[in-house]
């Protein structure tokens, strides 16, 4: 029996996301399995005063969703720019921030920087607070940095805009054209199997092992394909009943890097399983799921240790994550990428 989504299920292609979600995979190339030597040598073609930058944006931000969600089709990168270009400088910032879980008191705050007036104790506590709800924990390094940018958010607004402009241009309006094909094809996809699949298990399809019970008790959900965010699964709140969710469209037997014969998957697959802690824990995940702080009790393993292999194992879908309407996390083995990893190794020595 077919299931229908309808009235509830909704569609986005945008490479606006992917425009910003290849910053953040190029700024923390180890986090999402990408060969480090690489994303340095694209992050060399912009000038240090703009790579900066980016990153600042990166450390005090979030993907800015909302903002790429609301534009007009074909929300590419050149009506992205565009769209910034055309807001006062002292407004970008805060366009590109327009998270509905950031309002409220901690907007207020934000904006109030430009008074030049410190922070009290407990206006701090709302913005660590405020960041930390959205999965963001600062340091008090990253704290200083978001005041300082916002307290100068109109000469932050000329050079983001610039080192926005400087990426596309050395890199991302090339990228664009070689990945808009996939995410469509991703999209058309997505769309048939949510015919044939109950919608939770749509997403942990997509998703590549992610059971999130929060996003699927939404009334309304926008599914938009990412190539340089897979594997993950990516959600923002639109407002209390609607969310946006980010999935990964990257084939398995296509490299991230342009040109790169060997696919991304199988280099994660091989590493993920080629470390003896790795191997305890996908045993012991598989008879009972934990979460992390559980795990390293059980492994009797450091928290951090457990942190770092669990991603790791996450990045090469190797273990599902069960995400509680609360935003706990358990995880479990998940035995069908075992045999992807082989079929994808098999399929790589044969071809010619």
């Amino acid at each position: 029996m077919p299931f229908i989504h309808s009235s509830k299920l909704n569609w986005d292609l945008s490479t606006g996301y992917d425009f910003f979600i290849s910053q953040m995979v190029l700024y923390e190339p180890d986090r999402f399995g990408l060969r480090a030597s690489w994303a340095a040598g694209i992050r060399a073609r912009i000038p240090l005063e703009y790579r900066q930058a980016i990153e600042t944006f990166l450390q005090i931000a979030f993907l800015p969703m909302q903002f790429i969600f609301s534009m007009p089709a074909p929300k590419d990168t050149a009506l992205l720019l565009a769209a910034l270009e055309s807001l006062p400088p002292e407004k970008r910032l805060e366009a590109l921030t327009a998270q509905y879980s950031l309002t409220g008191n901690v907007k207020e705050i934000l904006l109030g920087t430009s008074t030049r007036k410190p922070w009290t104790a407990a206006e701090k506590g709302i913005v660590e607070a405020s960041y930390s709800r959205l999965n963001r924990n600062l340091t008090p390094t990253q704290l200083d940095l978001v005041y300082k940018t916002w307290a100068d958010r109109e000469k932050f607004g000329y050079r983001h805009l610039c080192a926005l402009k400087t990426y596309a241009e050395a890199f991302f309006y090339e990228e664009e054209q070689r990945i808009l094909p996939v995410l469509r094809q991703s999209l058309s996809h997505a769309q048939m199997r949510a015919g044939t699949l109950p919608l939770i298990a749509m997403l942990e399809e997509l998703s590549a092992g992610v059971r999130w019970a929060d996003v699927a008790a939404m009334q309304k959900i926008f599914l938009a394909p990412s190539f340089w965010g897979a594997p993950f699964l990516i959600s923002e709140k639109l407002n209390n009943n609607t969310a946006l969710v980010i999935f990964g469209s990257r084939p398995d037997n296509l490299a991230l890097i342009p040109g790169d014969i060997i696919p991304d998957n199988l280099l994660r697959g091989l590493k993920a399983l080629a470390d003896p802690t790795r191997l305890r824990i996908l045993r012991t995940l598989a008879h009972t799921p934990y979460s992390a702080a559980h795990l390293a009790h059980v492994l009797r393993l450091r928290p951090a240790t457990v942190n770092h292999h669990l991603m790791e194992l996450r990045v090469a879908g190797m273990v599902h994550v069960i995400i509680s309407s609360e935003g706990d996390r358990c995880y479990a083995t998940r035995f069908e990428a075992f045999e992807s990893t082989q079929d994808l190794l098999n399929r790589f020595l044969n071809e010619e």
